[in-house]
């Protein structure tokens, strides 16, 4: 299964909340603190991750966290909902 979060989806979602605007899908292993984004930031990621994907993974996006795990968490919940 595909992820409902592409690359380019999660460019986006980072730029949108203050990532440098030279961000690559190479940095989604970093976490959200190495990124530089702060808890406002984190807040606003999740409120538009949400937007996109109706998976609420607030409390999960933290600054010890990558942008490629919240990706992995939104794929789960989604690939639950579908099997329901």
């Amino acid at each position: 299964m595909t992820s409902p979060v592409s690359d380019h989806d999660l460019i986006n979602l980072l730029l949108a909340v203050g990532a440098e605007r030279d961000i690559t899908a190479a940095d989604f292993d970093q976490t959200f603190e190495d990124l530089g984004l702060d808890s406002l930031a984190r807040a606003e990621f999740a409120a538009k991750l949400q937007e996109r994907t109706g998976v609420d993974a607030e409390e999960q996006t933290t600054a010890d966290v990558t942008p490629n795990a919240i990706r992995q968490i939104v794929l789960a919940e989604t690939s639950a909902t579908a099997g329901r």
